[in-house]
């Protein structure tokens, strides 16, 4: 059995970027340059601002990493309060934010992009 022989590879088998064209094949016509879209270069008006936090009533995702044991403990408070493990975190977290808030002096804890620092 003889092996297939394949084609050697070289610096011709290589193109630039954008510059790659099909084989030249029996019985197709050849494919003309294709134009390229023109460059144009970054202006800061074009940079897109930030929309600020989500609207209300729109809840956002995060996760939260925690041993197993604490895990089946929040479970279990989960049960007895008859909630779920979810309200709980969302309850806790509540609740530190609002002591933060007051140790900090402003509801917003500098989300509502004004200079709050000066109020306290």
């Amino acid at each position: 059995m003889s092996s297939p022989r394949f084609a050697p590879i070289t610096a011709s088998l290589l193109a630039r970027k954008g510059e790659a064209q099909p084989w030249k094949q029996v019985g197709k016509a050849p494919v003309e340059k294709v134009s390229t879209i023109p460059w144009e270069p970054y202006t800061p008006e074009a940079e897109v601002i930030s929309p600020g936090p989500p609207p209300p009533g729109k809840d956002r995702a995060c996760s939260i990493r925690m041993s197993a044991h604490d895990f089946e403990r929040l479970g279990i408070l989960a049960v007895k309060k008859d909630t779920t493990r979810q309200q709980l975190l969302k309850e806790a977290l509540a609740e530190f934010l609002a002591a933060k808030a007051q140790d900090y002096g402003c509801p917003c804890l500098g989300a509502c992009n004004q200079d709050c620092s000066s109020e306290a």
